[in-house]
């Protein structure tokens, strides 16, 4: 309180002089204001003042906000606020329980599906209301959104989904460095939406294949190459994997012969083929030819073009 009064007092003698200034009453004969000599506090006094309001130089206060900011990213990172994200898909496994990884924060979506990657619609959702970004927050369709929060948060998740007499279960896990931002849950039987064409397949092309998965999440194959789709529409791709294709697309593979093939949510393929410089697909009862080039080489150099028994 004291300081405060001294710095009105600081402001009110700078403001006087203005005020006294128009019409320089009570000049001296010397042509000092009598009053400021009667009244004006001594240069020493007022400096000392100044410096009890004022007590930090410019360079003191420009290192004292460099260290305010030292502190708060320090803080940030002792809190944890650097997380790594990842997008995985899991098939349920009757005889385990999956674990999600949630970050207060960050927001992790889960989407269910059937065994053809079709979605499967979700009619009841029991869950603690502080994973949810909202009390209110209801699923959309297949998908659930949850964003912990709170920093350790864990639990576990019941899900309801349409026709299935059983609920689906998941560990939620709270605090982690790594935390899921996209998680497909794969059950094993068909569902609601499922997709006639997709059961026709071989059973082989059922089989949970990691890197075809990861491509449909958009992670392409750890040291897989790029390659060019001639002939395609502007939503296929194809990576080569070791000796193998990778290939995602919205059409149905007629040759070769897939060795496995991925269904995602949104309707796309994802397979892998034996090296060959061309397949054959089908969509919309329409067949076409799928050419497959080096990024950047011309010519197909993809090794061998005949598909033969997989060891």
């Amino acid at each position: 309180m004291r300081r405060r009064r001294t710095a009105l007092g600081l402001v009110c003698l700078l403001l006087l002089p203005a005020a006294a200034a128009p019409g320089q009453e009570g000049r001296g004969g010397s042509g000092t204001p009598e009053i400021w000599s009667r009244h004006a506090a001594p240069d020493d006094d007022v400096a000392r003042e100044g410096r009890g309001v004022l007590p930090f130089t410019r360079d003191q206060i420009e290192k004292l906000a460099r260290l305010l900011e030292q502190t708060r990213e320090a803080t940030a990172r002792g809190a944890g606020r650097t997380v790594a994200g990842r997008l995985r898909r899991l098939h349920i496994d009757a005889d385990a329980i999956p674990e999600i990884a949630v970050r207060r924060g960050f927001t992790t979506v889960v989407g269910f599906t059937d065994l053809t990657g079709a979605p499967w619609p979700i009619e009841e959702v029991l869950l603690d209301a502080r994973f949810l970004p909202g009390d209110d927050a209801a699923p959309a369709g297949h998908l659930l959104y949850l964003a912990p929060r709170e920093p350790f948060l864990s639990g576990n998740l019941t899900v309801k989904l349409v026709g299935l007499p059983d609920p689906v279960v998941a560990m939620l896990r709270g605090g982690a460095e790594t935390a899921d931002f996209r998680v497909d849950l794969r059950l094993a039987i068909a569902g609601p939406n499922v997709d006639p064409a997709a059961l026709a397949k071989p059973e082989a092309l059922r089989a949970g294949d990691a890197d075809l998965a990861g491509v449909l999440t958009g992670t392409p194959p750890e040291g897989g190459a790029r390659l060019r789709v001639i002939g395609g529409t502007p939503g296929d791709r194809a990576w080569r994997d070791g000796e193998d294709i990778l290939l995602i697309t919205r059409a149905h593979v007629l040759s070769p012969g897939p060795w496995a093939a991925e269904r995602g949510a949104a309707g796309r393929w994802a397979y892998r083929l034996p090296a060959t410089p061309l397949a054959l697909v089908s969509e919309g009862g329409r067949e076409r030819r799928l050419g497959f080039e080096e990024a950047g080489i011309e010519g197909l150099t993809l090794g061998r073009s005949a598909p033969g028994a997989r060891e």
